[in-house]
């Protein structure tokens, strides 16, 4: 396995055949095919591997069956601990999938006027859409990953450029900063 990277989390057992809720780190995974490895453990480097046999995904829930494990003991071992995939296998099965690994890091570029803004920090996966943490100069600023705002990614050069749409930069705030009213 190449770039392991954290996918999910083993949940609770479902049902008394070793199935699972997965719960999983990233929304835009929609499908990993039967036969997948993928690693489980506290770690990618302690870590054993195994076999997707099945795994369905509903909304925001998602169920899966390792291959290797049958019944709900087998699951209550694993509970809780991380699912650990390679990066390039996740992507082919889920186009829309870009990890935290190639977004954290990236300079922000301002289309109109080419000054860089900050670098993305952090990543915040909320229920309307992304929020890229921007850390710049005058504090941190949320960037709303819509299509008004992220004009162009780049992440193999870490470069993400933007449209600064009105209002945008009134939202960067200097966490920790003493309000001296």
């Amino acid at each position: 396995m190449g770039n392991l990277i954290l996918i999910g989390v083993v949940g609770n057992y479902f049902g008394y055949k070793g199935e699972f809720n997965f719960i999983l780190e990233y929304k835009k995974i929609e499908a990993i095919p039967d036969g997948f490895k993928m690693k489980i453990g506290y770690s990618a480097n302690f870590s054993d591997e195994y076999t997707i046999e099945y795994f369905h995904k509903k909304n925001n829930r998602a169920i899966a069956k390792l291959t290797e494990i049958n019944d709900k003991e087998g699951i209550e071992k694993l509970r809780n601990k991380g699912i650990f995939a390679d990066e390039e296998e996740i992507k082919k099965y889920n186009s829309n999938f870009v990890s935290s690994n190639s977004i954290v890091g990236c300079k922000v570029i301002d289309i109109e006027n080419g000054n860089e803004l900050g670098e993305i920090i952090e990543i915040w996966e909320l229920p309307a859409n992304d929020v890229w943490l921007v850390s710049t100069n005058f504090g941190e600023l949320p960037l709303p990953v819509i299509d008004d705002v992220i004009v162009e990614t780049d992440f193999e050069n870490k470069i993400v450029k933007i449209n600064v749409i009105d209002g945008l930069l009134d939202l960067t705030h200097n966490r920790g900063a003493v309000d001296e009213d």
